[in-house]
């Protein structure tokens, strides 16, 4: 069965954080490959080095979690999955539409949402209750 998870989950497995350890659990109950999307790469890089910023990260731990990703990519676990962005977007305007006023969901987290429909996935993991509700709204 494959999912799709929010940058934040996997955030968690290249970044030490406090809730690590559920995110790993949770991606592992899943076989391999992680679905990879240009959303969610720019979105965990983009973490990785602004953890460098708040001093969260060192400049060695940060250079060694891009080089875990690169090396996830390179070994087949991460696997990059290209999106049709216009049906992308047209799929997060009407979740919007439909949920955005009871669920209280931003944009990127539609958008993460609007991925795991795109591709077609059988599940989303995600630690945001607004993000879960609003994939659970969406089937």
């Amino acid at each position: 069965m494959s999912a799709l998870f929010d940058s934040a989950i996997l955030v968690k497995l290249f970044a030490l954080e406090t809730n690590s350890p559920d995110a790993i659990a949770l991606v592992r109950s899943y076989p391999l490959p992680i679905l990879f999307t240009d959303l969610q790469e720019t979105e965990v890089r983009n973490a990785l080095w602004l953890k460098c910023r708040r001093s969260e990260l060192n400049s060695s731990q940060l250079h060694s979690s891009l080089q875990v990703i690169e090396s996830d990519i390179a070994a087949g676990r991460l696997q990059r999955s290209p999106l049709d962005w216009p049906q992308v977007w047209s799929k997060a305007r009407e979740l919007s539409a439909l949920y955005a006023l009871e669920t209280n969901c931003r944009t990127l987290d539609t958008l993460h949402v609007a991925c795991a429909l795109t591709l077609g996935v059988a599940d989303f993991g995600s630690f945001d209750l607004r993000q879960r509700a609003l994939a659970a709204k969406a089937g």
